[in-house]
């Protein structure tokens, strides 16, 4: 399983699992245009930076 396989199949797990329309995407730009559209990816992208600064001022 690829990289991008995983990130794939860990973001439909994670983005999909309430949707109601799941069931609707039957490729990964559909998902991806789906998530685009909810705002879903821009929140995803900005938490790991977070976390990273709340961890080095933990541990810091």
């Amino acid at each position: 399983m690829t990289t991008a396989t995983q990130q794939m199949t860990r973001n439909y797990l994670t983005l999909c699992y309430n949707c109601q329309d799941a069931h609707l995407c039957d490729t990964e730009e559909q998902c991806l245009a789906c998530w685009t559209e909810q705002g879903l990816l821009n929140e995803q992208e900005t938490e790991p930076a977070e976390t990273h600064a709340l961890l080095n001022l933990y541990y810091a």
